[in-house]
Formats: structure tokens, sequence, C-alpha cells
């Protein structure tokens, strides 16, 4: 019954006075029924924890259990651990029960003094209401001060207290819906351990297990009673508070108001007094003007002038002052208005009349940041007075030197009633300067205040503009898809004709004209140089197409450089920024002037966004001409240049007539007009770009035979048709969603549909110089490396073909040479992969504010992981950003190594080995970066990470300790280079080129070309013969057999000319020429020489072998073949030459 009443006065709350005794009797009687009812409650609670036994509990209690479980010595270290540990936990839940009953008692104390503090805020409203009292006319500058600044410090608590109780009831409405729930949890896990508690003990526990288990259990219920108790206190205590809030947030705010009532008459008080006392000292000074002798008379004009620059800086500083208080109470409001409209959204959730109203006060608050931006003459005005009190400070000191050096005055310089006809010359100057000297310290004092102020000003005029930034950003982020006006009706053409007037007034180009002086004259020095720079580029738009084409035909010759490429791009790019520079221009001169009224404002918004608009299409049009940058250094087909030129035109025509109309239209002071502007000249803008779109996109269009023409298994081209649809559609279905009142929405889309397309541009620009610069740079190095193949065939002409190593195939010299056209291809890959990744993180930001998709993504944690300090939540989006940078890596280490190799290492000095062992050692690096960096993204903790290896030591001494070990003698081989690529090595009998070192294995190409895998850990922990690792010096060995009776003189005589003959045996180290043995059917001669290289090792071999042959054949010396001496023993030689008989 009570209930009913209560939500009876809370749903229609009494408001007369003739009333007012009902009420307080009614409040009263609620206050002591609400006190009853959760009385009861405590005492049915206290009569759980009686029955459970939890009244015997308390701190004392476990804490004497700690130091009892300590001193028994029968325990062993790991039980008395786990049993503190569970003590621990009981004491805990004991001191969070006090904690919460001594929030149970304060919400108990609200509910009892509700109705004494209802007429505490009563009271206070009243007096509220009262009229404030004036100023002390009496109080002196110095009381004014101290109280003003003790105003201000109020009025701050005030504010913030304020904005606290505003947001109070979305809270206690929060928390009602929430409690009823956190009772039923508490009072279920309170069951479960009543529960536990009744059951018997078990027989497996230990007397000290059993204790500190229902210890704990006892702890944990008192903390569940002692919540619950809280929750139905808090609960009782926001019911019952129901009247108290509003008035508490009247009241509130009320303070506020008197405050700044309060601080505005003692701002006027103070400026005021001042005021009369410049006044005053300026009239005296006057009237001693008159009294002083002829010779002063300059000084004392000198001090009636400064007296007047001090008003004139107290007018100012009252004007300063007023404003910062404007501003002051424009911040405070904004910062109150995003806080509520911030509980609003999630108590309310996102409604139309929602929307419509954050939308209203979005459009207040940019008349507000367009009224206080900040100054643009504020620095020269600080400067100014800096100026003046840096003179004012040196003058100061010379007078007080002058002070100091005379001889002190014997009367009161300050007195007003001097006779000065009785001072001297000297003293009536002391007297004066004495004067000036107090004048110079007020004046410096008030600049001092004037100067703080402005800079306190424009301080807050920033603050107030990030807050109203912070505001808009808030109601664009939450309100994206929520309606901002009605739908399309036939009677919104009648705003037509006042958007005409609008655009025709003359009072509103009289503004123009204004806006674009008044920038000119406050900033003559940069408005002339933009507008020098406009007229230079218009003339010479004709010089800069007739460079293009020069610069054209100097890159279609065979010896071209990049340097051609870069002068046509600087070219085009000055001939095509006429129109975006014109546009420009308009755009700062009407908007770098804070006078100009809504009209300038919106055409300079306008003609800033039309410049960025045609800025890209002009680029992309003027790089389309015959013989320009598209034609001649990209290598597009004629007719999508043609194409896109003649279509670029009217796009860019008609696509910026719409942009201007719809950001000059939105600063129309009529909301009906503006979205009357807005919605047709959205409409029509992408309506205009849905034609371009299918233009440029339809299945005949000649982009994709350019496309096919580099690359004809092309996603793009498979995909001709969707991307179509999509990109028609996408400006359709934005257009209808204009016409269905989606305005900010559409004007969202829009700019970042533009700014995809302006993305889109750059990045084709940027493609086009990349693929041409790789093209010359591929035709440098096959050019460079054709130069130096035919050096050495030339220096081999005299030689006779390398049969031998021709026949075998292993030229080392070319062999090891990097294949170009494969670099090439990688380069292009990866260039166009970092060309696809900078795409997607552009198109990314572009769109991240419009299509909340990626922050929904990131509100999804699907799990949380410790660092020890905080924990860190791994999000839908982080696994998405993992598997980008997971693809990215395997990409980056696969293509960056052969593009460092043709980009950079090609140009060193460095053989091919080396290359070779920096760009593994680069895949190597990637692959550890890109490891960090994906587990950075999943917020893998590294100092948790000993588990892992722990796993991976096991893993090593076991399945893995081989893989391992090669994969570390493969880093051992890059780094330290025992082999390297394009070595001669000999492994076992198997002799042949090192073609590969890669993470496990070795591979050697031998003569036979069959290749030999070879782990390296062999190549690091057994011998190998590397023939070429700090020389490619090697020694032949020939073995050569004479016949018996030759003389070995002669022989030797005969092999040394052969061998010193020959044009690729060395002569240091000399041949070695020696009678080696005796063989069974010749002397046995070995010819020993060394050669410079191993290429010529085969061929050399047969040269000299014939050589050697020849000349012993000459000198009639012959080589024996093998004999055999067979000797017969015929014991009956008769018989022997018997016939035989056949019969037999």
């Amino acid at each position: 019954m009570n209930t009913a009443n209560r939500a009876d006065r809370s749903k229609f709350p009494p408001t007369e006075r003739d009333h007012g005794e009902r009420r307080w009797v009614s409040l009263l009687v609620l206050t002591m029924f609400l006190v009853s009812a959760g009385w009861t409650r405590g005492q049915d609670v206290n009569g759980q924890t009686s029955s459970s036994g939890n009244n015997d509990i308390s701190i004392e209690s476990v804490e004497k259990n700690l130091a009892e479980l300590s001193s028994d010595s029968n325990l062993d270290e790991s039980s008395v651990k786990q049993l503190e540990g569970i003590l621990q936990r009981a004491k805990q839940s004991l001191g969070e029960a006090e904690k919460l009953d001594a929030q149970a008692s304060q919400y108990n104390q609200m509910v009892e003094d509700v109705a004494q503090e209802l007429m505490r805020v009563d009271s206070a409203i009243l007096k509220m209401q009262e009229t404030p009292t004036d100023v002390n006319a009496d109080a002196s500058v110095d009381q004014i001060s101290q109280r003003l600044t003790a105003a201000k410090s109020e009025l701050s608590q005030a504010v913030a207290k304020s904005a606290e109780l505003s947001g109070e009831p979305t809270r206690r409405n929060k928390r009602l819906t929430e409690i009823p729930q956190e009772i039923t949890q508490a009072e279920t896990a309170l069951a479960e351990i009543q529960e536990q508690l009744s059951a018997p003990l078990p027989t497996n526990e230990t007397d000290w297990q059993s204790q500190a288990r229902l210890t704990l259990l006892k702890a944990q219920s008192r903390e569940l009673n002692a919540r619950i108790e809280s929750l139905r206190q808090e609960q009782a205590a926001y019911m019952a508070t129901t009247d108290l809030l509003p008035k508490q947030q009247m009241l509130a705010s009320q303070r506020a108001d008197r405050l700044r009532s309060e601080i505005d008459r003692l701002q006027t008080a103070l400026t005021s007094k001042r005021w009369l006392q410049a006044e005053d000292e300026a009239q005296k000074l006057q009237e001693t003007l008159q009294s002083v002798p002829a010779a002063l008379h300059e000084l004392a004009k000198s001090n009636l002038v400064i007296a007047k620059s001090q008003q004139q800086i107290i007018q100012d500083s009252e004007t300063a002052n007023n404003r910062l208080t404007e501003i002051q109470q424009s911040f405070d409001k904004v910062k109150s208005d995003l806080t509520t409209a911030s509980e609003r959204v999630t108590a309310v959730g996102l409604t139309d009349a929602l929307g419509m109203m954050l939308r209203e006060q979005r459009d207040s608050y940019e008349t507000l940041r367009a009224k206080y931006r900040p100054r643009v003459d504020l620095s020269e005005k600080v400067d100014d007075y800096r100026i003046a009190a840096y003179r004012l400070e040196d003058e100061a000191e010379t007078i007080d030197k002058q002070l100091a050096s005379a001889e002190p005055l014997a009367i009161d310089w300050r007195t007003q009633d001097l006779d000065w006809s009785t001072l001297s010359q000297q003293q009536a100057e002391l007297v004066l300067l004495h004067r000036r000297r107090e004048l110079i310290g007020q004046t410096l004092q008030s600049q001092s205040s004037l100067v703080q102020t402005m800079l306190t000003t424009d301080t807050l005029r920033r603050e107030l503009l990030q807050a109203i930034d912070r505001f808009t950003d808030f109601v664009d982020r939450n309100l994206f898809w929520t309606r901002s006006a009605p739908a399309f009706s036939v009677s919104e053409l009648q705003q037509m004709p006042k958007a005409a007037e609008w655009f025709l007034s003359p009072s509103n180009w009289q503004s123009v004209s204004a806006s674009t002086i008044g920038t000119v004259q406050s900033r003559p020095l940069k408005s002339i140089l933009l507008i020098v720079l406009g007229i230079a580029i218009m003339l010479s738009r004709p010089r800069m197409r007739r460079v293009v084409l020069a610069e054209g035909k100097n890159a279609s010759r065979f010896d071209s450089g990049y340097r051609e490429t870069g002068i046509t791009l600087l070219a085009t790019a000055t001939s095509a920024a006429f129109w975006p520079i014109g546009f420009g221009l308009t755009g700062y001169l009407l908007l770098s002037n804070p006078v100009g009224n809504d009209f300038a404002r919106g055409l300079g918004a306008a003609a800033t966004v039309v410049a960025i608009y045609v800025a890209s299409r002009e680029l992309l049009k003027e790089a389309c001409r015959d013989g320009g940058l598209a034609e001649i250094h990209f290598g597009w087909i004629d007719t999508l240049r043609r194409y896109l030129r003649r279509h670029i035109r009217w796009y860019t025509l008609l696509g910026g007539i719409g942009i201007f109309l719809m950001v000059a239209l939105h600063s129309h002071p009529n909301p009906e007009v503006r979205t009357f502007g807005g919605r047709v000249s959205a409409t029509f803008l992408f309506l205009v770009t849905a034609i371009f779109h299918h233009v440029l996109f339809r299945n005949s269009s000649p982009l994709y035979h350019q496309i096919a023409k580099s690359s004809p298994d092309s996603i793009l081209i498979r995909r001709r048709r969707t991307i179509w649809w999509l990109s028609t559609l996408l400006p359709v279905s934005f257009a209808l969603m204009s016409m269905a009142g989606y305005l900010d929405t559409t004007y969202r889309l829009g700019r970042s549909l533009q700014s995809t397309f302006l993305l889109l541009v750059i990045c084709i620009i940027a493609l086009g110089l990349v693929s041409r610069w790789l093209t010359l740079h591929r035709r440098d190095v096959m050019i460079q490396r054709a130069k130096e193949k035919r050096k050495r065939r030339a220096e081999q002409a005299e030689q006779q073909e390398k049969a031998g190593v021709a026949e075998l195939g292993i030229e080392l010299d070319e062999d090891m040479q990097s294949d170009l056209p494969t670099l090439d291809q990688q380069t292009r890959q990866t260039v166009s992969a970092i060309a696809a990744i900078c795409v997607v993180l552009g198109l990314a930001f572009i769109w991240s504010d419009v299509l909340p998709a990626l922050r929904y993504f990131d509100d999804i944690t699907l799990w949380q992981v410790g660092t020890g300090e905080s924990i860190e939540t791994v999000s839908l989006l982080d696994i998405a950003y993992a598997i980008l940078a997971t693809g990215a890596i395997f990409l980056a280490s696969r293509n960056l190594p052969s593009m460092l190799e043709l980009l950079v290492l090609s140009r060193t000095t460095l053989d091919s080995g080396a290359r070779y062992a920096i760009s593994s050692l680069l895949s190597y690096v990637v692959l550890v970066v890109g490891a960090l960096v994906i587990m950075n993204l999943l917020s893998v903790p590294y100092q948790q990470l000993g588990w892992l290896l722990a796993a991976i030591s096991v893993g090593l001494g076991f399945g893995l300790q081989e893989i391992v070990a090669n994969f570390v003698s493969g880093i051992i081989l890059l780094l330290e280079r025992p082999v390297r690529v394009g070595d001669v090595v000999t492994i076992d009998s198997t002799t042949g080129v090192v073609s590969r070192i890669q993470m496990r294995a070795t591979t050697v190409t031998s003569w036979d070309r069959k290749e030999l895998v070879v782990p390296n850990k062999d190549l690091i922990t057994q011998k190998l013969l590397n023939w070429s690792l700090s020389n490619v010096i090697n020694r032949l060995t020939l073995e050569i057999g004479v016949e018996y009776g030759a003389d070995p003189d002669h022989v030797r005589e005969i092999l040394r000319d052969v061998v010193t003959s020959h044009p690729e045996i060395m002569d240091d180290p000399p041949p070695l020429i020696n009678l080696e043995t005796f063989g069974d059917n010749a002397l046995i001669f070995h010819v020993r020489f060394y050669l410079a290289t191993l290429e010529a090792r085969i061929e050399v071999t047969h040269q000299v072998n014939a050589r050697i042959a020849k000349a012993l054949s000459k000198a009639g010396i012959s080589i024996p073949f093998p004999q055999r001496d067979v000797h017969l023993r015929v014991e009956d030689g008769a018989k022997l030459l018997q016939p035989r008989n056949t019969e037999e």
C-alpha cells in the first residue's frame, strides 16, 4: 500500500504550497516504513547468520587461527601454506563484509535523513530565489578581487556537482535494474554455502582442514549477507530519494547560476572601481599639469598618458573577462551535454527522436564553434603588450636608479594637496618621478593581468573547440544510422525560391566581398603570395604542356632516365593545379576572416571541398593527355586514356556543381532550406557518380584491356561484373538514403566515397611511377651485364672454346648471376602487394568512422591475457589484424629479399655469395619481427612463456634436435661463410658448386648436374674441401710415363717447356716436374703446376696432355703401353708335333 502511494507521489508530485504539510507527513510515514522494513530484513539476515553460527567469526578470530597454525609443528610446510591461503581468503571476505556494512549504514542514513534533507533543499531553493545582494560599495579593490577568486573556485565546484547530479538519475535507474539480479545471485550463492555448512564433516579431512574450510564458508556467508543487506538498503535509498534528487539537481543548477551572476557583479564592480581610480588619477594628473613648473610639463604629460593608457587597459580587461566568462559557460555546457548525451544513449538507446535532439545540439555547437574560434591576431596583440611592458620595465629601472641617487624627499609625495609653488624644481621632479614609478607599476600589473586573461581565453577557446569536436564525434559515431530529417516530400520544393534568393541576395555577396578584403588586409603577405601563385600557375599551363610533350620524346629514347619522368610528373601536377588552387584560394579568402556571415562561410567551405574534389580528377585527366605521363611513361593504351579523359570532363563539372551546392547550402540559416538543398544536391551528386562508375567499370570498358595487358590472370578481370555492381549500386543506394532522410549519413558516406577516389588516383600514379623506375632499372642492369659479358668474351677471344666446361654447363661467372626476369617479377609482385596493403589500410582509415564494423569487432572479446601489471583483451579485430599480418609477413619474407637484390645489392660490389647471405638473413629477420608483431597483436606475454621454453627444450632433447642443429648451422654458414653460394667444394667423393643454402640443408650441384642435399650440420661438424674459400688458385697434377731407356733430364726439359709455354699456367708458384718412380713398364714423371682460376681446369688438362704427347713424339720418345712377358716351358716337344686324333 505504501509502495503504491510512493509511486503515485513520484508520478504526480505536489507542487502547491498549501499542500506542504500533507507532503511532509507522507514522507515521514514513508521513511518510517522503509526504515522498519530495512530493520526487519536486517533481523532476518542476522537470524540467518546466527542460525548458521556466523556470529562467532571475526577478523580477530581468523588472525588467532593463523597464529596457531603457524606454531603447529605437526604440519608440513605445504599444508601450512595451503591452510594459510584459505584463512587469508576468509579474512578478506570479512573485511569486505565490514565495508558492505558501512555502505548499508550510509544508505540507511540516507533514508532516515530524506525528510530533513528535503526541507533543507527546499529552504535552500527558496533562498536562491531571493534577490541577490549587491556588492558592498565600500569594499576595496583587494577585497573584491579576493571574493571574485573565491566565487570562481566555488563555481567550479558547483558546476562539477551539477554535472554529477545530472547523470545520477540514469545511473540510479541502471542500478535499480541491476540490484534485483545481484540480490538473486547473492542469495543463490548464500544457499549453496548454507548447504555446505550443514553437511557433515568429510572423513578424509584433518581437523585443521575442516576448521579452515568452515571458517572460509562462514566468512563468505557473512560477506554475502552483508552484500544482500547493502543492496537492499541501496534500493530503498534510491526509491526514498526519488523526489529529493530532482530538487538537488535544481539546487545545484541554481547555485551555479547564482555564482555566475555574483561573479558578473563582482567583475563589474571591480572594473568600475579600477576605472574610477584610474579616472580620478587622470583628473588629478591633469590638475598637476597646470601646477608644476613649465620645465616639468613634459614629465607631467607623460604621467597623464600612462594614466589614460591604464584606463584603456581596464576597459580591455573588462571585455576580455566578459568573453572569458561566456566561453567558460559554453565550455561547461558542452561538457555537461556530452555526459548527459552519453548517459541517455546508454539508458534509452538510439531513437530517431533522440537523434534529432542530439543533431540540433550539434548544429548549435557548430554556430558556437564559428563564434569562438581562436583569434588570428592574438599573438600580435600579446606581443604588442609585452613590448610595451618591456619599455615600461626599462623606464622603471631607470627611474629607480634616479630615485636611489637622489636625496630622500622630506614631504609625502602621495598627497594630492601639494603646494607646488613651495617646491624646488628638483623636489617637484622627484615627486613626479615617484608618481610615475607608481603609475608604471600599476600599468604593468594591469597589462600582466590582461595578457593572462587573453591567453587563458585563447586556451579555453581551443578546449571548447576540442569539446565540440568530441561531442560532434560522439553524435556522428552513435547516430550514424538514424534519420536526420524526414523523408522527401513534394512540399519541400517550396524551399527552392528561398535557396535561390539566398544565393542572389546582394547583401550576401557584399559580405563575401567584405570577407575577401578583410582577409587581404589582415594577412596581406600570405594572401598576395597565394594570388600570385594562382596567376603564375594559370599563365604557365601552356608551357607545362609543352614540357610534357618534350620530355615524352626524350623518354622514348633508349638511353632515357628517370629524370624525364620526374619532370613530366611535376609539369603534369602543375598544369592540373590551376582549378584546385583557384578554388582553394577562394576558400582561404572567405574562411580566414571571422567577420563574414553564414553565406560567406558557406561559400568558403564549398570552394575548399570542391578544390579537393577537383584536384584528383584534374591530375588524372592531365596525365591522360596525348604524349603525356600515362602514354609514354606508364604505357597505358590509347583507348583507355582517351576514354578516361572524355568522361572525366563531364564528371568533374557536374560533380563539382553538386558538391558546391551541397556544402554551401549546409550553412543556410533556415533548417528547412538546408535540408532541401542538401538532399537535392547530394542525390544529384550520387546519381552522377553512379553514371560515371557505370561508364568506367562496365564490361566493355578499356580499363580491363589495360589490366589484361599487364596481368592477364588478374582477379580484377575475373570479378569485373562484381566490381560493376558494387561501384554502381553503392552511390545509387546513397541517393536513396538521402531521399529517405539519412542526410548526415549520406554526407559522410559521400565524403568517404570521394576520399576513396582520391586514394585510388594517388595509388595508380604511385604504381605507375614505381613501374617506370623498375623498368628503367632492369634495362640498366641488363645493359651493364651485357657489357661485362662482352668484356669477358673479348679477354678470352684468344683462347680456344671451353669445350670441357661448355659440355658440363658449369660456368661459374655466369651461373651465379641473378635471374633478372624472376627478380623483376617478384619485385613487381612485392610492390603490388605493398600497394594493395596501403589501399586496404587507407580504405580502413577512410571508412572507419563511417562503418562501425571494425569498432564492433573490437568490442567482441575472445579472451583475456594477464601481463602481470594489467589485463589485456584480445578481440575479434585483433585476430583479423593478426591474420592480415601473417599474410603480409609471408609475402614480405618471400619477396623482400628479391626486391633488395634487384634494387640495392645489385648496385654493390659484393659477390653473389654475400648477396645471397644478406637476402637470406633478411628473410629470417622478417620472420622473427613478424612473429613478434603477431604475438603483440595477440597480447602474448613474453615474460610468461617459460612453459613454452621448457617444451622447446624437451623437444630439442628428442625429435627436434637434428632439425634445430641444422637450422642453427645454416645461420652459422650465412654469418661465418665457410661455404658460400658459388663455391666449388668436395664433400666425400662428390665435387660440385654450392647452389643454395637453405634453412635446413645446403644443395651442391655436381659436375654431372646432380643435386646433392647436405644437412647444414655436416658442413659445420665434418670435413669438406672448399676450392674457392680464400682464393681460387689451385694445383693440377699430371702423371706422364715414358719408355725405359729415355734420358730423364731430356724428358724433364721437354715437359718444362710445354708447361711454361701455356698461358693459363702460373709462373708463381713455379711448376714442379720430377721423376716420381719406376713403373712396371715406364718411367713415371709427375708434372705439378698452378692455375689462377677453376673455370679452365678441365680444358687446361686436355691442352697440356695434348702438347706433351706431341712434344714427346717429336723428340722420338714413346709413351709405352702396359706389357707382359709370357714364358712357356715344354717338356716333350715331339709329342706336341703329333697330329691330333679326330676320332677321339
